[in-house]
């Protein structure tokens, strides 16, 4: 609405309440009239929903002992009004500090490797740090309702917001599907998610192991790539077809692995047949360890015959044999920064869209001139991703 003087008037939150409750009366439909308002309160938020300010206390902590549709409305007025809960009020009439909660894919699951646990390493250094609590709550499965009873649960043990691990592309339909009031921060690049996240540039960081294969003067570069649902292992393969093409140079197509030694040893056994294939990238350290294992069974050397690269700079990897090529991203950094984007929004303040953190190529002895031509410069420009 205007004022006479052309400026925009605004409203309390209880005005704002008045008349999202009146839309109510006439249907499941909240006003969506863009009318800025001072700080919600849970009173409006009760006072707009009809329903008592325990209820709406309820619903905001996780909706637990709620009828499901009464939940449901309370959540679609806290989205309308706003609302976020005061967290130093919270803090005072509970007794206790804030909390961070930690959603992840069960800790069993070996795929998850140690990125996962150095990420989880990183949280609690930063809740620490801060004077914060942390809840870890797990999912076996990757479907809606599993990870809202993940989320539900880290409501009802008081987190003040979540932070959310799970690197696989389905990600982003089960995090636009979540029904929760808290704020959210993911840790994977997450395609078509629109919500903050904290994450490293995989497409930009395999272009530049690939470029500096090919500027060893290596014809072109083999890939082994990851699982197909998993973001990380797309974003690494965009990155390799990006540079090879940039540089013109041939694009064989990957052979598929499961981030293991085994499935690395077994990419390497039908590259290592090729007498053409002089230079080998892996999505990950462990697959480059089963590809140099294959190469030196059939008596193809690293790096005199075939260089090898790979990518996370996984512990160990410098006392391979030979020490490997790798790109590193400090993983503990996801987590503290994935901390400092959710205090953000527990805060009231607007975090960044995307965190991105630094990688850096590790150039060891894995790598080396081509057996078959002098270097070429490497690529000057990149394609656009």
């Amino acid at each position: 609405m205007s004022s006479p003087s052309g400026k925009l008037c605004k409203a309390s939150a209880a005005e704002r309440s008045s008349r999202l409750r009146g839309s109510e009366g006439g249907g499941e439909e909240l006003a969506e009239e863009p009318v800025p308002v001072v700080r919600a309160t849970l009173t409006d938020v009760a006072l707009a929903a009809g329903v008592s300010r325990q209820t709406a206390s309820r619903v905001a902590r996780g909706g637990e002992n709620v009828n499901k549709r009464t939940a449901a409305k309370v959540r679609r007025v806290i989205k309308a009004l706003g609302y976020r809960p005061d967290p130093i009020a919270r803090a005072l009439s509970t007794g206790r500090g804030l909390s961070v909660g930690l959603l992840t894919h069960q800790l069993t699951d070996r795929q998850m490797g140690l990125g996962a646990i150095s990420i989880m390493i990183g949280v609690e250094q930063a809740a620490a740090e801060l004077g914060l609590g942390v809840s870890v709550a797990t999912f076996a499965s990757f479907d809606r309702a599993t990870v809202q009873d993940g989320i539900d649960r880290l409501a009802r043990a008081g987190c003040d917001g979540v932070i959310f691990m799970a690197p696989w592309v389905s990600a982003a339909k089960t995090l636009g599907a979540l029904d929760t009031t808290l704020p959210l921060v993911s840790t994977s690049e997450v395609p078509d998610y629109d919500g903050p996240a904290v994450h490293a540039d995989a497409t930009r960081a395999s272009a530049d192991v690939v470029d500096h294969l090919l500027s060893l003067g290596h014809e072109t570069v083999h890939h082994v790539a990851g699982p197909l649902d998993w973001t990380s292992s797309r974003l690494r393969r965009r990155g390799w077809e990006n540079a090879l093409r940039n540089a013109g140079a041939e694009i064989a197509e990957p052979l598929a692995g499961d981030w293991t030694a085994h499935s690395g040893y077994e990419a390497g056994r039908l590259l290592a047949d090729d007498p053409s294939v002089t230079a080998i990238f892996t999505a990950n350290d462990e697959m480059a360890l089963g590809v140099v294992y294959a190469l030196n069974e059939a008596g193809r050397r690293v790096p005199e015959d075939v260089s090898v690269a790979g990518f996370d700079d996984a512990p160990g990897s410098d006392y391979f044999r030979p020490p490997l090529t790798t790109v590193r991203v400090d993983d503990a950094e996801y987590g503290r920064q994935a901390v400092a984007q959710l205090m953000l929004q527990v805060n009231g303040e607007s975090a960044a869209p995307a965190t991105i953190l630094p990688h850096e190529l590790i150039i060891r002895a894995s790598t080396a001139r081509s057996p078959r031509r002098a270097p070429r410069k490497a690529a000057a420009r990149r394609v656009p991703r």
